[in-house]
């Protein structure tokens, strides 16, 4: 089976966890390499290709999954780009702050013009399908939750992940919710997302109507939904 090569950039808590939890579910054709983005950088970077010479970036890589906490890590990304000769980036937002929507317009444009698939996903757990083959390999196990829930005399029996977000609290939720009544599940599953805890903002983005956190609860919760909704009492 052909190895499927993913790189990722860190810069705090937030893509450590992740990546944490990714190398610990990742199958086993997948290699995994993270690289640390400096917490410190200037506002406006005038080279960022100097900066980017720091990482020795000299292999071919599938997918780039950027998991910056700045503006100024996201204006390294064109030029890791360039460096990594990667086809496609997952470059996920769950605080408005750290990637402003102007500036993603004008990082999209740059790797579309390279004709790299890029996606964006606001929250990261929103992540689905896109048509773009890298993109889609992570996003089968890695995404917006997909669950295949049992249940016995309407209580849930056994939750199996089928695809999980990214932080891992997909995992958390299906060993906790075993045991609960299928009407109470959606509730449940809320408050279990938000006590993981959820890495998303709490603060209000007009771009999403909502807080990211919410935003994230809901499609856990929709997940549940729609899980209860495809199965049959034993």
């Amino acid at each position: 089976m052909r190895t499927f090569r993913v790189l990722f950039f860190t810069q705090g808590f937030y893509g450590d966890r992740i990546v944490e939890n990714i190398k610990r579910l990742a199958p086993e054709n997948w290699e995994i390499l993270s690289l640390q983005i400096p917490k410190e950088l200037p506002q406006i970077i005038e080279k960022p290709e100097e900066i980017v010479k720091g990482f020795k970036l000299s292999r071919v890589w599938d997918l780039i999954v950027f998991l910056g906490e700045s503006p100024s890590a996201f204006m390294l990304l064109p030029s890791i780009v360039k460096e990594t000769s990667a086809s496609s980036v997952i470059a996920p937002v769950d605080d408005y702050s750290w990637l402003p929507l102007g500036l993603e317009r004008q990082i999209r444009g740059e790797l579309q013009s390279l004709g790299i698939g890029i996606a964006f996903p606001r929250p990261f757990c929103s992540l689905t399908s896109t048509g773009i083959g890298a993109i889609d390999k992570f996003a089968e196990l890695f995404g917006a939750p997909k669950l295949e829930i049992v249940l016995s005399q309407n209580i849930i029996k056994s939750v199996k992940v089928v695809r999980g977000a990214p932080c891992g609290s997909t995992w958390y939720v299906a060993e906790k919710l075993p045991g609960n009544k299928a009407e109470s599940a959606e509730h449940r599953v809320a408050i279990l997302v938000q006590t993981y805890p959820c890495l998303a903002s709490r603060r209000f983005e007009r771009i999403l109507s909502d807080a990211p956190i919410h935003v994230s609860a809901r499609i856990i919760s929709k997940s549940i939904s729609d899980a209860i909704k495809n199965i049959d009492d034993e």
